[in-house]
């Protein structure tokens, strides 16, 4: 694969947040939120982010849009190190990104209409700078997500959990972006209205040719909808590949915990499999443990796991990367190593 094929890139990416105490607020610790990232998205694909609350799935989303900033390594965009622009190409840039975020309420503004707040990217941008323009063209981006242009003068309130996403997607894509981050777009929505949302995201990305970065702790849905899945447990990525292999057959030992709690509906088979549960909590990212991060909860645990961080490494089918020393011996397949069922 070229550098063309590749809109999105962080190599070695670390957001911390330092922690500080004491009369003074002395600096004694960090958290590491995102703590050495390698991560591609290619264009025109859907790239699922998955793990669980707090892993950094998040800030390594606004990272990339340098939303928060990089205490460490580098984002590209299009060939263009983000890390380094000053605030005036950094907002030119932003014009080709937009952001869904998860809860459609909060990220809008109750005192602004829904024509205002979809035009303000228009506004910000110098986009169609004509008042009769910039109606027609927020009247284009409703529609463009199932929405009656004539909603355009109601508030936020006026509308279900569903229909809110809808305009937060309309803003997002006001500005003609080639990269959306969805960060847990559909936490917060039913699940009926989720499959609604989700299939708009796929039908949008088909039409007008977007890279999406797809944010979420649900696992089936991040199958649903992406070309490939990225895993990440403690600030790392520890599992990337096809969406089908990485749904199907993982190869580390925590992405195949998160596959077994994914409810199967055949109830026959729900009751047969085996399901894995983990031992113990997430270790806080201010105390990162030696070795593999997963090792305190790890069910395959072995001896290099105390001391050796694990690279990701090939695993599986062409092109699955995982970050898990079973990898390493020859013979020892990871799913029988750690007692997963059988997909």
């Amino acid at each position: 694969m070229s550098d063309d094929d590749v809109l999105v890139s962080a190599r070695g990416l670390q957001v911390h947040f330092p922690i500080r105490s004491g009369v003074l607020r002395r600096t004694t610790g960090a958290v590491r939120a995102v703590d050495g990232v390698d991560l591609e998205v290619r264009r025109g694909e859907t790239l699922g982010l998955v793990g669980e609350s707090g892993c950094g799935k998040s800030t390594l989303g606004n990272a990339l849009l340098r939303l928060v900033e990089p205490t460490g390594g580098t984002v590209t965009f299009d060939g263009t190190d983000v890390t380094s622009l000053s605030s005036g190409d950094l907002r030119r840039l932003r014009r080709r990104a937009g952001m869904v975020f998860q809860d459609p309420f909060a990220s809008l503004d109750p005192r602004r209409t829904v024509a205002q707040t979809v035009a303000e990217p228009l506004e910000v941008h110098g986009l169609h700078p004509g008042r009769r323009e910039r109606a027609a063209r927020v009247g284009e981006l409703l529609e463009l997500v199932g929405l009656d242009p004539a909603v355009a003068g109601r508030y936020p309130h006026e509308f279900s959990g569903g229909q809110r996403q809808r305009v937060g997607i309309a803003r997002a894509l006001a500005g003609e972006p080639d990269f959306l981050v969805c960060d847990e777009a559909i936490a917060s929505l039913d699940v009926s209205v989720q499959a609604q949302v989700l299939n708009l995201l796929r039908g949008l990305q088909r039409r007008l040719g977007l890279t999406l970065l797809f944010i979420s702790h649900d696992l089936s849905a991040v199958r649903h909808v992406s070309d490939r899945i990225a895993v990440m447990y403690l600030g790392r990525i520890v599992e990337v590949g096809p969406a089908a292999a990485v749904g199907s057959e993982p190869q580390m030992p925590y992405t195949q915990a998160l596959l077994s709690a994914v409810p199967v509906p055949h109830p026959s088979v729900e009751r047969a499999r085996e399901r894995i549960v983990l031992r113990g909590d997430v270790p806080s990212p201010a105390a990162v443990p030696s070795g593999c991060r997963f090792r305190t909860r790890c069910p395959s645990v072995f001896e290099p796991c105390d001391d050796v961080d694990p690279a990701l490494q090939p695993a599986g089918v062409p092109g699955q990367l995982a970050a898990c020393h079973l990898h390493g011996v020859v013979g020892t397949p990871v799913a029988e190593e750690a007692g997963a069922a059988p997909a």
